[in-house]
């Protein structure tokens, strides 16, 4: 089919592309609770004639798409969306916003499986034209611990048959519509939980002799982790260490006999990720013996870095530049945000690149995780125009 033909189909599905957003988008489910969001998805998939599995990883679908002279074991090449929803309560007020009270699409995963089935439905027209067969993942719980790729992984979704590379998109609210944006090499950054349990000795804030201040005692840890970290830190890897909760439950004259202290520790480098945790423990171990009290810490490991395969990751660049046009491909900074897709980056070479789908006219100018996020819809035929010539390219 000539590429014009391809662009005409597109538009031709741009109503149920619309369609199935919308419908999503008013239906969120909490990670690794997406039952309906995975039935919907199988309705469209089979109304298209279009082979998958579901309940994969319990709420995940794969389907499979591939020319009538591909043998079975065929290698093939992923595409990956995610279902889950946020915590959020959406602020929107239009026709299609959330009913599920404190649920909310924030961050545009309605969006990413909305595309990847428009993807599939062109795919599957096309599927003779294919060079190798593809592999549609839609994965649950990307958005929670310990991440829904790790479970796609283990129920053997990169096997059966073997996938060779993946590639996934992600909404991009901060770049206007018609536009795309990527990043070879170190992308996006690791991401850990930090949790401390602080027990000192309360008192009465007048008698400093009798009590030993878990405040004194959190404020004291904090900063010689933060000076620790930044000084050890090797100048090429990048990092943040922040913390964000700080509380101790007492009063003007009334301190506490604990304190709670919750932050996260990010960055691009395991060999450094596993120094800094051992620097935060003997931080603590220091400080709860100079202050006479005790310091509980607990890392909760979370996603690793997120690496684009350079040689996959020009490939798309390429595509995208044929198919956008060579000004509306733009590189992206490093971001020390984190995205579960990197676990497939660290078992296949992956190209993860962002849709532009903000409309600064239009207001749509929300970044992800707020309650007013939103997109211009234009955004799903050209999603779908971006996955499709990758898959056939």
């Amino acid at each position: 089919m000539m590429q014009t033909d391809l662009n005409n189909s597109i538009s031709n599905l741009a109503t149920e592309l619309q369609t199935w957003r919308r419908h999503l988008h008013m239906h969120p489910e909490p990670s690794f609770q997406e039952w309906q969001t995975m039935e919907f998805v199988a309705t469209v998939l089979e109304k298209y004639g279009i082979s998958f599995e579901k309940g994969v990883a319990d709420t995940g679908v794969v389907a499979m798409i591939r020319a009538s002279w591909h043998a079975p074991e065929a290698p093939c090449l992923a595409l990956r969306a995610d279902l889950d929803a946020l915590p959020i309560q959406e602020l929107n007020e239009v026709t299609y916003k959330s009913q599920n009270e404190g649920w909310m699409h924030a961050c545009g995963h309605d969006v990413h499986t909305t595309i990847l089935l428009g993807t599939a439905v062109m795919l599957q027209q096309q599927k003779e034209q294919l060079k190798r067969p593809i592999k549609l993942i839609f994965q649950p719980g990307e958005e929670q611990s310990p991440g829904g790729a790790t479970l796609m992984i283990k129920a053997g979704v990169l096997e059966n048959p073997a996938v060779e590379e993946l590639v996934a998109l992600h909404v991009y609210p901060e770049m206007e519509v018609g536009n795309v944006g990527l990043r070879s090499g170190l992308y996006m950054a690791s991401s850990d939980e930090i949790h401390v349990e602080i027990e000192g000795i309360g008192g009465h804030g007048a008698l400093p002799a009798r009590f030993i201040n878990p405040i004194d005692v959190g404020m004291a840890w904090i900063q010689a982790c933060k000076t620790t970290v930044a000084d050890k830190c090797p100048s090429n890897i990048p990092q943040v260490l922040t913390f964000g909760r700080f509380e101790a439950l007492g009063s003007t004259n009334v301190v506490a006999s604990t304190a709670q202290i919750k932050g996260t520790f990010r960055t691009m480098d395991e060999s450094w990720r596993a120094k800094v945790h051992a620097i935060l423990q003997a931080q603590a171990d220091q400080v709860a013996t100079e202050f006479g009290a005790k310091i509980h810490l607990k890392i909760a490991k979370g996603y690793p870095f997120l690496h684009n395969d350079p040689a996959l990751t020009d490939q798309v660049r390429g595509i995208l530049i044929q198919t956008l046009g060579p000004n509306h491909v733009h590189e992206l900074d490093l971001r020390m945000t984190a995205e579960d897709f990197a676990f497939y980056s660290q078992e296949r070479p992956v190209c993860f690149f962002r849709l532009g789908v903000g409309n600064t006219e239009k207001g749509i100018v929300h970044a992800v995780h707020h309650p007013r996020f939103d997109i211009d819809e234009q955004a799903l035929e050209i999603g779908v125009k971006c996955l499709l010539q990758i898959a056939l390219s």
